[in-house]
């Protein structure tokens, strides 16, 4: 059938004495308009060239900035809406760290920058706005594409955990470690928190040590976010881990002290 078909279209092939002015060939007439073959078979590759490359672009987006919506942790969704521009300067202290945010995302957005921050200090500061807002300036003026993911430590390990018993998860200890292991840019927001709910911090299990450490070992580029010191943070990680997230903190640490009080806590008594 496909045959016959095909011998039916070139019956109503009909060569005419013009030539195509680019290529030199005789022009054709079918279903009463004239091309060029030749044309015709280069337009045809273009729009399949184009197609390709559209597809290859949508994949590589998905792989890249779409990520940060897509594949992010995020506990506090109102942090979907944090930006510089609506950071709150309140003293010279949230000033200042707003200038410093702002030029670490500089830094990042240069390919030769290798370096972790640290954002630090009492809760409810502005600490997990800044590192949004710093993920979200990489994310959108990156060029080339960079993936940035925002990953709340504590919802993570939940996460992974909850996995075990569920066959269905997408949160599995290896998949995950390997997604926060290759991403261009992660956020580790409120590190500590899955160990220092009570008065005092405990060490961090043993499991949770074993994630964090494989997802650290093999980063570059990780901001974190903490209410603990680095005393603190010493006293809950092995050495190891601290050791991965101090790379190249010098000079990237931005610290709230009792100076700038919780934004939160709005309500006295």
């Amino acid at each position: 059938m496909l045959e016959t078909i095909n011998f039916n279209l070139l019956k109503q092939v009909n060569k005419t004495d013009k030539k195509c002015s680019k290529h030199g060939t005789p022009l054709v007439e079918f279903n009463g308009q004239t091309f060029c073959p030749t044309c015709q078979k280069e337009q045809t590759q273009q729009q399949n060239d184009e197609r390709v490359s559209q597809q290859a672009e949508k994949h590589h987006r998905r792989k890249t900035v779409e990520i940060l919506r897509k594949d992010s942790i995020v506990g506090d969704k109102d942090l979907w809406h944090a930006s510089f521009k609506n950071f709150e300067v309140s003293n010279q202290e949230t000033e200042e760290a707003l200038y410093r945010a702002r030029h670490i995302a500089g830094e990042y957005l240069k390919a030769e920058h290798t370096f972790n921050t640290v954002l630090t200090g009492i809760p409810g500061t502005g600490k997990s706005h800044l590192a949004m807002s710093i993920l979200k300036a990489v994310n959108d003026n990156a060029d080339p594409y960079t993936s940035c993911l925002f990953i709340s430590v504590n919802d993570l390990l939940r996460l992974i955990k909850d996995s075990i018993s569920n066959p269905e998860s997408i949160y599995k200890e290896d998949h995950m470690v390997k997604q926060l292991s290759n991403v261009d840019l992660l956020v580790l927001d409120d590190l500590g928190s899955e160990s220092s709910f009570k008065q005092e911090a405990s060490e961090s299990s043993e499991y949770n040590q074993k994630i964090l450490f494989g997802i650290l070992n093999a980063r570059r580029n990780t901001i974190i976010t903490t209410n603990l010191s680095s005393d603190e943070l010493e006293n809950i990680y092995n050495q190891k881990i601290i050791s991965r997230l101090y790379k190249g903190v010098e000079g990237h640490i931005i610290k709230f002290t009792e100076e700038t009080v919780d934004k939160r806590s709005k309500i006295k008594f």
